[in-house]
């Protein structure tokens, strides 16, 4: 019996050490996700060729809820990174002077490109401390293809004949 119980309390103490092992090392993400203070979604997003000058713009509606109330009324930011499908960065993007965080909110972040050849990109967006160098809200990925503008043939439809057919 002797042999017995000192096997016991090796198990005992192996397993104590994997499940101490466990929690230690499962801490650093869960404080990663703890300084998270705001979660964002993504909300009404588009990459449109405009109509005013000869370039596509991609909008990105990005909704927000703080999670950390401190965070209320404090002056952010946010930045959004716009790639091309070969995952070329192409332009980064964010608001001049930042804004003030509410409790929930919608901000929206525009770029435009003058290639015509883009058919599609995607879009990264997080919100950032006002100086952009801290993220506090997880990465959002937008995939956006180009939407064609309307012609004006494609808006009419097919329209029936107003001419008389019988003679």
């Amino acid at each position: 019996m002797g042999n017995l119980t000192k096997y016991m309390i090796m198990l005992g103490l192996v397993l104590s050490m994997f499940g101490l092992n466990f929690i230690i090392g499962s801490a650093p993400s869960a404080f990663a996700q703890a300084t998270q203070g705001i979660t964002i979604s993504a909300g009404n997003s588009s990459f449109v060729p405009l109509t005013n000058t000869d370039a596509n713009q991609v909008r990105v509606n990005i909704e927000y809820s703080l999670e950390d109330e401190s965070l209320e009324n404090e002056m952010i930011n946010a930045v959004m990174a716009v790639f091309a499908p070969n995952g070329t960065l192409l332009k980064t993007t964010s608001f001049p002077s930042g804004f003030t965080a509410q409790s929930e909110g919608v901000e929206t972040l525009r770029t435009a490109f003058r290639d015509k050849s883009l058919t599609s990109v995607s879009a990264n967006v997080t919100l950032t401390d006002l100086s952009k160098t801290r993220s506090i809200s997880n990465v959002l990925t937008v995939n956006l293809e180009l939407e064609q503008t309307p012609t004006v043939s494609s808006l009419l439809g097919t329209r029936p004949s107003l001419q008389n057919s019988s003679k």
